[in-house]
């Protein structure tokens, strides 16, 4: 595990996506273990444990296996802020998948916004455009997979 300092680096994800849903109902998708089972995982993996205790020094952990060769991985973290259905700030820390990836924090935004809801998400700083890259890619995929279940 890294120390808990932000991750250095120049490259951060900002990413904007519209939900057909209200605000309240997305971040619940974003927030509740039995939701984040049903979007979370990408192809492939399989979670394996969901934990979210939502509060600001409340910890989350997301676990996952691969079904290919049973590798398990987790991500997670500490909530930072909390303020249900607008705003959740939380640190990100990788075990098992991106050793050289740095402590780094992810800041949601759900802003009503023409009939549903507008969602800004803000992740960084990574240490090199590789991680920058692989991570953009897989929250637009898990953004693809939470619509479905919206």
């Amino acid at each position: 595990m890294a120390d808990d300092t932000i991750g250095e680096g120049r490259f951060t994800l900002d990413i904007q996506r519209w939900f057909a849903a209200e605000p309240a109902r997305v971040f619940a998708a974003w927030t509740r273990p039995e939701a984040l089972r049903r979007w979370w995982c990408p192809p492939g993996w399989q979670p394996t444990h969901v934990e979210v205790d939502l509060r600001v020094g409340g910890t989350w952990r997301i676990g996952m296996r691969s079904h290919d060769d049973g590798i398990d991985v987790s991500v997670g973290g500490q909530f930072l802020e909390v303020g249900p259905p607008s705003v959740l700030v939380y640190t990100w820390q990788w075990t098992g998948a991106f050793p050289d990836m740095p402590l780094t924090q992810v800041a949601v935004a759900f802003t009503a916004f023409r009939g549903g809801t507008e969602l800004r998400l803000v992740h960084g700083p990574m240490g090199d455009v590789t991680l920058w890259q692989r991570h953009r890619t897989g929250w637009i995929d898990a953004c693809d997979r939470m619509e479905l279940i919206l």
